[in-house]
């Protein structure tokens, strides 16, 4: 019995351990933006060049007619909106 405790005890310092490690290195994975002064986190731009994209892509949805034909618009446009924002925030803000 005090080899399954002391067994059960290691494999939980182990994923303490493994999980401390995991968060510390993603500690350095936020990049901020400097813009005038006030430190902006990458992922608020990326979510607001996201947003601009969705709502020019509905417009041109709407113009060529293609809007009436979606069954599930909000999930398409939510859909696209993270498209948008991970596309975005791949392409300008991964360094």
């Amino acid at each position: 019995m005090t080899g399954e405790r002391l067994s059960n005890r290691s494999r939980r310092c182990l994923w303490i351990a493994c999980a401390a490690v995991l968060a510390l290195g993603c500690a350095g994975c936020n990049p901020n933006l400097d813009i005038d002064g006030a430190l902006l986190p990458a992922w608020i731009i990326a979510g607001g060049i996201g947003i601009a994209l969705t709502v020019a892509a509905r417009a041109l949805f709407a113009r060529t007619g293609v809007d009436r034909h979606l069954i599930a618009r909000p999930l398409v446009y939510l859909a696209l909106a993270i498209t948008f924002t991970c596309v975005t925030w791949l392409t300008l803000f991964r360094f």
